[in-house]
């Protein structure tokens, strides 16, 4: 099969400004009880990220006892688009810190969506462009595809930062160090990157490099001790790889027989792994796979493709144990599908925009 970058932005997006579901879908449950039974979770932000040069990244918002979704809040809240190509969001304390990677801005917000403050980092001949963000010790980290991570001060929104490896991608935080996936995404003809970098947290310095597989994307710490990766390969001969990194001795372990392209760690060590890749005539080949990260080992199919379609990126949420799946087809808005850890499908709804990239929960 011949597989590419699954979230490449391909086509205009169809921007939908305002969603209601229908009486059936109000009926669905939704975090373990009905949608008018005072939900666990009151809202869902979701980041869709657009298409690359157009100036088309919208945040849209759930209301979960409504069940109604509101796209463009950014833009109807403070008067001015969020810009070109949102990468990543998380929120951490009372505040919600967006990442465009083309507008070269971290966005801060409140959790209604009203702009605190836009933080541009100064690089050697440009503003640096933000990929991914992580939270912890009190601060929000953030990765720059020219090769530095940054450590904003969440009171003052100061930004110190540290060179690591070429075009760094996502981050995780485990033992009081950040591991940093440095892809080096446009050395492409060379294979990717093959390192990850550890930031010491104390003194925000790195500390040391590790080896790992080609073109290292995503991190995810289920533990103090344990993070995996996800390395996407070369999207041809060199196939999707999830390893798994020791924090206290930083040793790397390959998990056989998984060719992940996004993952979400859940409740109890289960991990839900989202796999993409496209047969001989382009169609898209999707599954959704259950792993167990106590055992190292595939439970099993967590949903069928059949009933979540267009898969392109995955999520957990900690608070009521159900599992986002986002999907795309790069050309119209986008769906979430609210997937229960034994793989009922109880609802669905429109994200707004195009390319659904990250989501952030409000409890």
């Amino acid at each position: 099969m011949k597989k590419i970058a699954f979230r490449l932005t391909v086509a205009a997006m169809v921007l939908l400004l305002t969603f209601s579901c229908t009486e059936k879908e109000k009926s669905y449950p939704l975090g373990g009880g009905t949608v008018e039974s005072d939900p666990l979770i009151s809202g869902i932000y979701i980041l869709n990220s657009g298409k690359m040069g157009s100036n088309n990244t919208v945040l849209s918002y759930f209301d979960v006892a409504k069940h109604e979704l509101s796209a463009n809040v950014f833009e109807l809240a403070n008067g001015k688009k969020l810009g070109d190509t949102g990468n990543d969001m998380v929120i951490y304390g009372s505040k919600m810190y967006i990442a465009v990677t083309g507008s070269s801005r971290v966005f801060v917000t409140d959790l209604k969506g009203y702009l605190l403050k836009e933080i541009a980092v100064e690089g050697e001949s440009a503003n640096l462009s933000p990929r991914k963000l992580i939270a912890a010790k009190g601060k929000v980290y953030v990765s720059f595809m020219e090769g530095y991570v940054g450590a904003i001060d969440t009171a003052g929104y100061n930004v110190q930062k540290v060179k690591v490896g070429p075009m760094p991608e996502g981050m995780a935080y485990a033992n009081n160090k950040i591991y940093v996936a440095n892809s080096d995404g446009y050395n492409y003809e060379a294979g990717y990157g093959t390192s990850v970098s550890v930031i010491d947290v104390s003194s925000f310095t790195v500390i040391k490099t590790i080896e790992v597989a080609n073109n290292p994307q995503t991190l995810y710490a289920v533990s103090d001790s344990k993070v995996y990766l996800i390395s996407l390969g070369d999207y041809g001969e060199i196939p999707e790889k999830l390893q798994k990194i020791n924090t206290n001795t930083d040793t790397v372990t390959e998990i056989p027989d998984i060719e992940p392209t996004d993952m979400a760690i859940g409740k109890d060590g289960i991990a839900y792994i989202l796999s993409k890749e496209y047969d001989e005539k382009w169609n898209a080949v999707v599954s959704y796979t259950s792993f167990d990260t106590v055992k190292d080992k595939v439970i099993g199919e967590l949903v069928s493709s059949e009933d979540v379609p267009n898969g392109y990126s995955i999520f957990t949420d900690k608070v009521t144990g159900d599992i986002y799946i986002a999907t795309s087809d790069y050309i119209s808005s986008g769906d979430l599908y609210v997937v229960t850890p034994d793989g009922q499908v109880v609802t669905k709804f429109d994200t707004g925009g195009l390319n659904p990239i990250a989501i952030c929960t409000v409890e």
